[in-house]
């Protein structure tokens, strides 16, 4: 007989166990970081409606090609993009979290998110360089980070660093106390 809750018999080790449950928060959360993309999706949403305006403006001759009929519709992708930096990718994250789960163990954390019927579970070892960020909408335990190279147009490689953690949690200290006294054992 297993010792692990149900459905975590074959994802824990044998001497692994559930230290902390929790939902990030899952409402709206507009952060200052985010301010330059949303000013710049309002200038590439502005250029969209000027040029579906202006493409609109024009009136092609009767016997013109089927095309010059819809070119003003081709900058609603664009007006779609540009709304999306203003306002949607708020509403976006809100979605995600909302259908996100989390769990500590002593020697891994746990992010588990399912999307439109797309589920995905995904674990990252604890180590000794926990993070907590507190802020008016939540807490964030960042418990891990991956790098990724891309390569420029110049033939460089630049590397980027994504943060992974419990975002916008309560309780953020009670979890960051029990990820450290857990890393502590561990060593």
């Amino acid at each position: 007989m297993s010792k692990h809750p149900p459905g975590w018999e074959r994802l824990l080790d044998d001497d692994e166990e559930i230290l902390w449950q929790g939902r990030p928060n899952g409402g709206v959360v507009v952060r200052s970081k985010d301010a330059f993309e949303s000013l710049f999706g309002l200038f590439f949403a502005g250029f969209a409606v000027f040029w579906i305006s202006m493409a609109s403006s024009m009136r092609p001759p009767s016997n013109a090609p089927f095309i010059f009929q819809i070119f003003p519709l081709f900058g609603l992708p664009f007006l779609a993009i540009g709304l999306y930096m203003v306002f949607g990718k708020y509403f976006w994250r809100a979605y995600v979290r909302r259908h996100t789960n989390y769990t500590l163990t002593n020697k891994r954390g746990f992010i588990a998110t399912e999307v439109f019927g797309n589920r995905k579970l995904k674990s990252y070892p604890l180590t000794d360089r926990l993070e907590l960020e507190q802020t008016a909408q939540g807490d964030t335990l960042w418990i891990a980070s991956q790098q990724f190279t891309r390569r420029n147009k110049n033939g460089f490689n630049r590397t980027y660093t994504k943060r992974i953690g419990f975002e916008l949690i309560e309780d953020g200290g009670r979890v960051m106390g029990l990820a450290r006294k857990a890393v502590g054992k561990a060593k």
